[in-house]
């Protein structure tokens, strides 16, 4: 997914402000994202991965980067200077926001105090609870709930610091993507992606207070009881349990059908059907046999 500009500003221009130097031709950047969406006139970010052999586009990375196809704006710290050009984009040209009235199946049910913004999109006998706040950029399918006080859709917590150590925060640009049958209970949130989008599938359930970050897939029948805490660009699988006030790292994948015991803390990838328990959290192994 890639956030529009108003206006399309030269590659060479963000090297000028930024001090650093662009390798390649000189692109129109008319977008910014992720890798995953990166194309012609869009910019986004290398760090943990190297684009395609096909990729076209303007990228901040290392100079160990392979250039190929890309215009490249050389940077030792490839997130941080993303972060900054963010930042110089927001303030000239600006990103293009959607102005889109919502678009609300007559079925929806709307309680008292809700704020659906624009771009929100809502199905079939789905209902808003009092005081629920739904965010620019979310899309909810068919009859689901979301219970009073949550806000779905609201930038997640996301910085990089600068080399006097102050925190400089990434301008999240993703949304939110809720299926059908969802549940998400009172006072969740639930963060729009950073570049992408967040997902939460088909038959989730939500009790209160849970948290879900940005960038997170939550897969169908999935179920996350109170408190649970589940950080940023965690993947889970389907049919799987989180018991109350359990935490999960972030970049962590959690397999189908694992059940994630109460108080857990979950610091490394889970196998599916695993049963976990503890802080660090360690599996369950039943024995077999006499």
């Amino acid at each position: 997914m890639n956030k529009r500009l108003k206006q399309p500003v030269q590659a060479e221009r963000l090297c000028r402000e930024l001090g650093l130097t662009l390798i390649g031709p000189d692109r129109e950047i008319r977008a910014v994202g992720g890798l995953d969406s990166l194309d012609a006139h869009s910019l986004a970010f290398v760090r943990d991965r190297a684009p395609g052999p096909d990729s076209t586009g303007t990228v901040f990375a290392t100079a160990s980067l392979p250039i190929r196809g890309l215009t490249v704006i050389r940077s030792p710290k490839p997130r941080l200077d993303f972060i900054r050009a963010q930042h110089l984009l927001r303030e000239s040209p600006g990103f293009l926001e959607d102005s889109t009235p919502p678009d609300l199946h007559p079925t929806v049910q709307v309680g008292r105090g809700a704020v659906i913004e624009n771009g929100v999109r809502i199905g079939e006998g789905t209902r808003i609870g009092s005081g629920a706040v739904i965010k620019s950029g979310t899309v909810i399918g068919r009859h689901c709930e979301i219970k009073s006080g949550a806000i779905v859709g609201e930038a997640g917590f996301g910085f990089e610091r600068d080399e006097d150590g102050r925190p400089i925060k990434m301008i999240q640009l993703g949304g939110l993507r809720i299926g059908d049958h969802v549940e998400i209970g009172s006072v969740n949130t639930a963060c729009r992606g950073a570049l992408g989008d967040t997902v939460v599938e088909d038959y989730v359930k939500t009790d209160d207070h849970v948290h879900i970050g940005h960038n997170c897939h939550i897969g169908a029948g999935t179920m996350i009881t109170a408190c649970a805490e589940i950080s940023g660009s965690v993947t889970i699988g389907r049919n799987a349990w989180l018991a109350p006030n359990c935490s999960i790292m972030q970049k962590v994948t959690l397999g189908d059908g694992c059940f994630i015991g109460i108080g857990a803390v979950v610091l490394r990838s889970v196998e599916a059907g695993a049963k976990m328990f503890g802080n660090p959290a360690m599996r369950l192994v039943v024995p077999t046999g006499p």
